[in-house]
């Protein structure tokens, strides 16, 4: 195994023994508090029978002891938890004065691994140094000059060290380790990338290493990489980074990274936004080359009253044109199928011109008024002829025509047959086909009754 895999594996047996150690008590300075698996001895003043010379928490904090019972001793320091046992036995003794000592700690280790001498666990008391802990591992391995080492904590997160070596010394000794934190030792740059790559994550490299270099252990770029990236140094500072130089491993021009570099590789921005009259309008990504075509296969069918021949792509820069969506879905020769560029919006527009149908029908009020409607498609639009004992004997068309209302009364049952010589009209945007359930009303009833549908249908659409 070389001294890459080697450290990779471990750093990420690191991150295990982290998230082991991460329900552990975390150390804290006096008054100590007690934990799993410390043992206390418990004395009660003249009362021997109720003494405990030794009692271990559990791993459920609690501590069993005489008359009291169980009791919670995790997280008390010994003071509180003589002060909680006393005011327990105070039910059954007078004035009890109890003490508890801590006999036995149980310890949180540190761990060293890496480039060190004896690599291991080490059972500590409190924080340490990286100088301290480097010597508990027996020192750096021989012949390590300018190495660098990775902290990483109880919940699994790393912090990078960057130190040179003189002898045994480590420039290093402000940084400590608190019990239950990891110290991994290495010879390379530990290195992140993230975002658009095909193995994000964190890298050892050698020094000198380059953005292409970094790029390539991670995989390399994906599909939707955005040709610029941004590189987060150490100190916070950034750095844009062309990706296409780093992709074709141009040394050149390539940007050498240092120690804690954080490489964000960000997601190409080519979306198209659908909206208005589609199946599912929103949001989509866009391959190189797509087309309004390939928007509308995104988009799922149209809705029903979409103006298919009104269709408008509006561009990121605010200018627009007309699509024909109906000849494009028509897989049209002559059909305009404009390229989409990211940023585009294609609105696709519903038809607002209604016509009314009230009355003898199923399901009466406005619907869509499509070019070449007559009366009967209207009548069978709004659910057809409610299933009554008698067939209505007329149907009334109202028409808001310039020279003023118009209303022409057609007999319904000849229409419906199709009888020759009788007409089945044509209707308009905001037409109200009227079929009265009861032919005595008179003809100033309908003009009025139709009036106020006509009005409401002008306001409604």
């Amino acid at each position: 195994m070389d001294a890459r895999s080697e450290f990779l594996r471990l750093i990420g047996v690191s991150v295990a023994l982290a998230a082991v150690v991460a329900c552990l008590p975390v150390w804290a300075s006096e008054p100590y508090r007690l934990g799993i698996d410390d043992v206390i001895a418990v004395h009660v003043l003249y009362h021997d029978d109720l003494s405990v010379p030794a009692a271990t928490v559990g791993p459920d904090g609690m501590v069993s002891l005489p008359v009291v019972g169980e009791i919670t001793a995790s997280g008390l320091s010994t003071a509180e938890l003589a002060g909680e046992i006393a005011r327990l036995l105070a039910a059954e003794l007078r004035d009890p004065r109890v003490t508890v000592r801590l006999v036995a700690r149980h310890l949180t280790p540190i761990y060293v691994l890496g480039a060190v001498r004896s690599p291991g666990a080490f059972d500590v008391t409190g924080p340490v140094g990286v100088n301290e802990a480097i010597a508990l591992a027996e020192g750096l391995s021989p012949a390590v000059m300018g190495r660098h080492a990775v902290v990483i904590d109880r919940e699994g997160n790393g912090r990078a060290l960057d130190f040179g070596v003189s002898g045994a010394e480590v420039g290093a000794a402000e940084i400590m380790l608190a019990p239950g934190e990891t110290l991994v030792v290495g010879p390379q740059l530990l290195l992140t990338v993230t975002g658009q790559v095909r193995s994000p994550g964190r890298y050892p490299l050698e020094e000198g290493a380059r953005a292409a270099e970094l790029v390539a252990v991670a995989g390399g770029l994906t599909e939707v990489a955005a040709e610029r990236g941004m590189l987060v140094r150490a100190d916070g500072t950034t750095v844009e980074v062309d990706l296409t130089v780093a992709a074709a491993a141009d040394a050149a021009t390539d940007l050498q990274l240092a120690q804690g570099d954080l490489l964000i590789v960000p997601e190409v921005r080519r979306r198209v936004s659908l909206v208005g009259a589609f199946g599912t309008p929103g949001r989509y990504n866009l391959d190189e080359g797509d087309r309004v075509s390939d928007a509308l296969a995104l988009a799922g069918d149209v809705a029903d009253d979409a103006r298919l021949d009104s269709a408008l792509l509006v561009r990121s820069d605010g200018s627009s044109e007309r699509v024909d969506v109906a000849a494009i879905l028509g897989a049209e020769e002559t059909a305009a199928n404009p390229r989409l560029e990211d940023g585009d919006t294609l609105v696709l527009p519903r038809d607002t011109e209604r016509v009314a149908v009230v009355g003898m029908v199923v399901h009466p009020g406005p619907i869509t008024f499509r070019p070449g409607m007559t009366l009967l498609d209207a009548v069978a639009a709004a659910g057809g002829w409610e299933q009554q004992q008698s067939r209505p004997d007329k149907a009334v068309l109202w028409r808001q025509s310039d020279g003023g209302p118009v209303m022409a009364e057609f007999d319904a049952q000849a229409v419906l047959r199709g009888q020759e010589g009788v007409e089945n009209p044509a209707l308009l945007p905001g037409d109200v086909v009227f079929i009265p359930r009861d032919g005595s009303i008179t003809r100033d009833e309908v003009a009025r009754l139709l009036l106020g549908v006509s009005g409401l249908l002008r306001i409604m659409f």
